[in-house]
């Protein structure tokens, strides 16, 4: 007889072990972060760096988002890989100069299907004792694709620039990033604007492809340049963010992008004074790209702290949309409003006005923003880190609650009373989201009659997360393990807890949708393969900087509304964009009726359109590779050698151009969607089976029932056949 004891510890056994097969089977994991709210991440894996996060890609094109830190003295780049079973990231490789770092740009500068990084260091030309030293920026490219997805031995040099970045752009229809900036020039004190010309095997210094390169302004120092599309034709232009020598007065110059024209000088406006850098989003929801810059009295350069300051929104008047799928114009052939159907036709009648008297035109001073948020009184903008005035600290735009209309992301010096967590009053920095609200009482933005939209900051018990940061020293939106969710990456002093960097997790649910989409530089027709006979590998981290997006949803009432996003517009100064665009939907019933891809292709081929698009879903597009008259004809696609001379370098360099790195390019536009499983499709599966069960059990019972029925009836008919032979 076995005792209780014993039975008691047997049941038990069993009910762990099938506790256990339970949890291997279950569906529903246990969710990561709980609460709905901003939630401290932590550092995630970048516990041990001292610097700044200076650059986002896809560096193992393995469609996980990877960061690009430099350490503290500014000399050493490395490449941080995200590991999705670990949440966090690990340092992978590294990248180590004499020189000080500046700044570092990903991109596909060979067109090999590799993301490579383009750093830019201070370089100095010694001179004689008696002359003073003259800085200038050094270039170069270090190829990825070497050795255990790391850097090729031999990087390229580009020629040296003024201290004014250059940023990227595609100076020939080509889908190479080419660079355009200010280059050294002996006749000119403050440099020529230049353009350095990617033919994918190094670059060398041209004329800029401009049509009146006399009227070409002076970039500012730091600038707020893009490469966006500015005229709605789905083709980025050229916005140039300029200043007067020896002045802080500034103004930005608008250049048309016309295909192998060049660019066309359209629009010069003066901006207000003492404004800030400047970004660039479709904030009203119009399908235009609206401009968002601060502009601040006083700035301190010591603490980067900008005071008096106001939010400013230049709206893009552009045409309407049309309530048809065509376009209409007027009498005398002026577009009347765009086509929900033709979203990439050009308004050449475009204007921004930048007076606050004009109603598409919105300042809305900071003091009232947080005036309403809470006790603390607001000192001012963070403009730039404490002396570090070439790492400008833009306001934001980021959809974090994808309701379709961008909320703002910047970093506030505030002082802080006593018991929250200090003693004492105290003058700290933090990150505050602006949100993008519809106008109604005590709404800040909403005091001109006719106003649409302001801004709340958000705050309460779900963002104490970002209200409990003190040493802020910059933000910007990234979306951590690509979840579908707009996070926060947040740079620190170190001074509150001694980290440097910190994760704010996105966990709010949202009744709305999202869409993300990443366009390529149409270097690989699928996958990679190497001429050379290598193994093949994934393109998938090589974005295209520059590209547009332009659609139309319908919301839940029934009304039509268009939206513009771009990708990767501005790439100076730490500039931290994503290598794929993220957009809100707001709440809709339906699919993307039409999802437009602009590239800088020749005007004619330059975009395309997708249909029915399901939202919640990422969508990868690859653009043709731009052909040649040899190629069309079949002949396979090669670079003429020739010599390439470096104006900064005693020695001259020559680099043999050879055929294309890869085997197949793209030769058509291609599109892959990707679908992000909802936290309900394990509950459908349940439902689903649990259905099919019950109605399982059902048909047995009715079966069974039937079977019982049937069995009577026999029994009935041959109890009368019996009685019937007595």
């Amino acid at each position: 007889m076995i005792p209780s004891t014993s039975l008691a510890s047997l049941a038990l056994l069993s009910l762990l072990t099938w506790s256990q097969g339970v949890d291997a089977i279950w569906p529903f994991k246990e969710k990561r972060f709980q609460d709905e709210a901003f939630i401290d991440a932590g550092s995630l894996g970048l516990e041990d760096v001292r610097g700044r996060v200076v650059g986002a890609g896809d560096w193992d094109g393995d469609q996980k988002l990877d960061l690009f830190t430099l350490n503290e003295d500014g000399k050493t780049i490395t490449v941080q890989l995200w590991n999705k079973d670990k949440f966090s990231y690990i340092p992978s490789h590294t990248l180590t100069l004499s020189s000080t770092i500046s700044n570092m740009i990903p991109g596909d500068y060979n067109h090999d299907g590799h993301l490579d990084l383009l750093v830019i260091y201070v370089q100095e030309d010694d001179g004689h004792w008696w002359e003073t030293k003259n800085e200038k920026l050094g270039m170069e490219v270090f190829l990825g694709g070497g050795e255990n997805g790391g850097f090729q031995k031999t990087p390229w040099k580009l020629d040296s620039s003024l201290p004014t970045q250059p940023i990227l752009f595609d100076a020939d229809n080509s889908l190479k990033p080419s660079l355009i900036g200010l280059a050294p020039s002996e006749e000119v004190e403050g440099g020529i604007l230049k353009t350095w010309l990617n033919d994918g095997a190094g670059f060398t210094l041209e004329s800029a492809p401009l049509s009146s390169s006399d009227q070409a302004c002076t970039l500012a120092n730091p600038h707020s340049s893009a490469f966006i599309d500015i005229d709605g034709d789905c083709l980025p232009d050229l916005v140039l963010h300029c200043s007067k020598p020896k002045s802080t007065h500034h103004s930005i110059q608008i250049w048309l992008n016309r295909g192998p024209a060049g660019y066309v000088l359209s629009k010069s406006y003066d901006l207000p004074r003492g404004s800030g850098p400047l970004s660039f989003a479709d904030m009203n929801r119009d399908g235009s790209m609206d401009i968002i810059f601060p502009t601040c009295k006083h700035h301190a350069k010591s603490t980067g702290i900008g005071t008096e300051c106001t939010i400013n929104i230049a709206y893009n008047k552009q045409v309407p949309i049309c309530s048809t799928e065509g376009s209409q114009t007027t009498k005398e052939g002026k577009l009347k409003c765009r086509g929900w159907g033709e979203l990439c036709v050009a308004d050449e009648g475009f204007d921004f006005s930048f007076e606050v008297s004009d109603p598409d035109f919105a300042s809305i001073p900071f003091s009232t923003l947080l005036s309403l948020h809470e006790e603390d009184t607001t000192s001012g903008i963070l403009l730039h880190p404490p002396n570090q005035p070439t790492i400008p600290l833009p306001v934001r735009p980021g959809d974090y609650n994808v309701d379709g209309f961008p909320d703002l992301l910047l970093t506030v010096h505030t002082s802080i009373k006593g018991g929250k967590g200090i003693s004492g009053d105290k003058e700290v920095n933090q990150v505050k989201v602006l949100v993008n609200t519809p106008c109604g009482k005590n709404v800040p933005g909403c005091e001109r009659k006719g106003t649409k939209r302001g801004f709340k900051v958000g705050g309460g018990k779900p963002w104490a997360a970002l209200d409990g940061i003190y040493d802020a020293e910059g933000a910007s939106w990234l979306d951590i393990d690509d979840d579908g969710s707009l996070d926060i990456l947040i740079q620190r002093s170190g001074s509150q807890s001694g980290q440097k960097i910190t994760f704010v997790q996105n966990n709010f649910y949202h009744d709305a949708f999202f869409l993300k989409a990443q366009v390529l530089n149409g270097a690989c027709e699928g996958k990679c393969e190497p001429v050379d006979g290598g193994k093949s590998y994934s393109p998938l981290g090589v974005s295209y900087s520059g590209a547009t997006y332009k659609f139309t949803v319908l919301d839940t009432a029934g009304h039509r509304v268009a939206q513009q996003v771009a990708q990767l517009p501005q790439t100076g100064y730490h500039s931290l964009h994503t290598p794929y665009a993220y957009f809100g939907l707001g709440r809709t019933n339906n699919y993307v009726e039409k999802l437009f891809i602009g590239t800088s292709l020749p005007p004619g081929r330059h975009s395309t359109y997708l249909e029915s698009i399901i939202p919640n879903s990422q969508i990868i597009i690859n653009p043709p590779y731009p052909t040649t008259p040899d190629e069309e004809e079949g002949t396979p696609p090669t670079i003429k050698s020739r010599s390439i001379s470096y104006t900064n370098s005693s020695d001259i360099v020559k680099r043999q151009m050879g055929s294309s790195p890869v085997k197949n390019r793209s030769k058509e536009w291609k599109s892959s969607l990707y679908l992000k499983p909802g936290d309900w499709v394990p509950w459908v599966g349940v439902s689903v089976f649990g259905t099919t069960v019950m109605l399982g059990f059902v048909v047995l019972f009715l079966n069974e029932r039937e079977k019982k029925e049937d069995e009577k009836e026999r029994r009935r008919k041959l109890h009368s056949i019996n009685f019937q032979a007595l």
